[in-house]
């Protein structure tokens, strides 16, 4: 015991001091945070939600909303981000876009209580990992409903013709 207090000691003893008070006092989302620098924001976000769109077509019928959250990373946009992915999806799919997560969604009504489905598609991306600014692994998922939802696990790179999909690792239907 006295030689694992020793290396602990020695361990914090020996880290730099480099952060202040206010991250010290927030947890650490090793990861899941995406660089506010990355460059190529919106263009990976388009493909990832449209990717995860195009999973189980079925659970689009009559909706009336998609609502995109990345709330899960640290990944902030700026307004005029924000409005170029509204700009794209409410173009291709004609509803209502928003940017809200599940428990949002629930609070602003749009949630059938009957079916316990929602009124439209709710795309998440649960965890963002960015290896270089060319290559990016994403884990997220397609939402209707308990026994209406997708997703998967895959890891993009960056080509002069867009964003491709190197390899899916996880993908799951309920």
């Amino acid at each position: 015991m006295k030689h694992l207090l020793l290396l602990l000691a020695w361990l914090l003893a020996s880290q730099p001091v480099t952060t202040t008070p206010e991250i010290v006092t927030q947890p650490a989302r090793v990861d899941q945070a995406a660089p506010d620098h990355f460059p190529y924001k919106v263009s990976l976000l388009t493909h990832a939600f449209e990717k995860l769109m195009a999973l189980e077509p079925s659970l689009d019928s009559k909706m009336q909303f998609i609502s995109l959250d990345w709330q899960m990373t640290d990944w902030n946009l700026s307004e005029d981000e924000r409005n170029e992915l509204i700009d794209h999806f409410h173009t291709k799919y004609g509803v209502e876009i928003l940017f809200n997560s599940y428990h949002q969604l629930i609070e602003k009504n749009k949630l059938d209580p009957k079916t316990n489905s929602l009124y439209g598609i709710l795309l998440n991306i649960e965890k963002l990992e960015i290896h270089s600014p060319e290559s990016v692994s994403i884990i997220g998922g397609k939402y209707r409903s308990p026994l209406g939802a997708a997703g998967f696990t895959a890891t993009w790179k960056k080509t002069k013709d867009g964003w491709e999909t190197v390899k899916v690792t996880d993908h799951w239907i309920s």
